[in-house]
């Protein structure tokens, strides 16, 4: 009996100490979110945090900068229920403007128009779930419908790294003359917020988009867009890759007029962070913008376009593109002379167009110009273009163009 009262003190001590480390970690990790860098135009704060054994309260405001407006201010209150071995968050999230409120449930039909709920275990995994209703709004003979949104997340609150995936139906605006929808959209990212310029990875997929007009129809199916951003080969430096495809482009459901396995891949290597942060803060500060540019040429940087592919309905598509701006142009010379800028460049390029293209009206005549200079050659059924540029020199389908 004194081994089963023992054992069951040290189960309950555990069990208690267990909770109470769950409420401190949660509490100290929510300290230290709120001082983690956000997104540009989001600013967060946590007003209070309110901690006892079983449970604690955390108030806190999340503001979204609109360009020419007043900014968007949300009120959040997280209930958190401590557990031995989790803790349950539930956050009631309100817009601060009364009017706007008013608006947006309206809209949704619903006071609870936006839910958030997450979870945090011993081992600092944040898992959570924000769900967005659907909602509607009539005006005129018009309508503007908008189906729901869900983001799942995870995260190591240790590492801050993490995943999260974007669901969403869909919307539709129709009009008296228009009718625009997209149909299904998903979006998966990797992040990791620790990184020297928050790596991440992310995949794009949207089943259709579809503008439909008294005169004119254009629908798209199975878009995907991949990218990601890494530190480069210099810890100030960032390397990107983004990836575009279209399965299939229709104008006007006419078989003349389709497009498939649209492909653009395009990647860029070496770009300055620092001038890269402060473009995006500079928003109409000339002087800044002047000297984020000045300080992207200085670094130089690799730009290529390693896919360029369509199936048009006149025949193949194709080309690629490789340019290499060495570091050390000067801003202030170049916009004196441009011309300078062509003794840092190098790079070569080439174009694969379908011979058919020279019976289209609007096109003719500037590919029958290429022909005429040289700029475009004759390969079987194809016209070709080649390119390559180096220390000021320009050769064009193998012959030196003067500059």
């Amino acid at each position: 009996m004194k081994k089963l009262l023992i054992s069951l003190f040290v189960v309950i001590t555990i069990l208690l100490f267990s909770t109470y480390f769950m409420g401190e970690m949660v509490k100290n990790e929510t300290q230290k979110m709120f001082v983690k860098s956000v997104p540009q135009g989001v600013t967060s704060k946590l007003i209070r945090y309110d901690k006892g054994f079983l449970r604690a309260t955390a108030v806190s405001e999340v503001r979204l900068a609109i360009e020419g407006e007043a900014p968007l201010v949300f009120d959040i209150t997280s209930s958190i229920q401590h557990y031995p071995y989790k803790a349950v968050i539930d956050n009631q999230i309100k817009l601060r403007d009364p009017l706007l409120t008013q608006k947006v449930e309206t809209y949704f039909a619903s006071k609870d128009w936006l839910t958030s709920i997450e979870e945090v275990n011993l081992c600092g995994q944040l898992t959570g779930q924000l769900t967005l209703m659907a909602g509607s709004s009539s005006y005129g003979d018009g309508q503007f419908a908008t189906k729901a949104v869900t983001l799942d997340y995870q995260m190591d609150l240790h590492h801050y790294t993490g995943a999260a995936r974007l669901d969403w139906g869909g919307l539709q605006i129709l009009t008296s003359e228009d009718d625009f929808s997209v149909e299904s959209l998903h979006i998966k990212s990797n992040f990791n917020l620790l990184s020297a310029h928050s790596e991440y990875d992310y995949f794009v997929d949207i089943a259709k988009v579809a503008i439909l007009q008294a005169d004119f129809q254009s629908r798209l199916a199975g878009i995907e867009l991949l990218g990601s951003s890494r530190t480069g080969e210099q810890v100030d430096t960032i390397d990107t890759s983004t990836e575009w495809r279209i399965a299939r482009y229709e104008i006007d459901q006419d078989s003349k007029k389709l497009f498939t396995n649209n492909h653009i891949k395009l990647d860029i290597k070496g770009l300055y962070s620092p001038a890269l942060n402060l473009l995006r803060g500079a928003a109409e500060d000339h002087q800044q913008v002047q000297s984020a540019f000045a300080a992207l040429l200085d670094h130089g940087g690799q730009l290529t376009l390693s896919k360029l592919n369509s199936q048009t309905p006149w025949g193949k598509v194709t080309g690629h593109l490789a340019v290499t701006v060495q570091p050390g142009a000067v801003f202030s010379d170049i916009t004196l002379n441009p011309f300078m800028l062509l003794d840092y460049i190098s790079g070569d390029a080439q174009l694969l167009l379908p011979e058919a293209l020279l019976q289209q009206p609007n096109l003719s005549e500037s590919l029958q110009l290429g022909l005429n200079t040289g700029f475009l050659i004759r390969e079987a059924t194809n016209l070709s273009f080649e390119t390559q540029f180096e220390q000021g020199e320009l050769t064009v389908n193998g012959k030196v163009i003067p500059l």
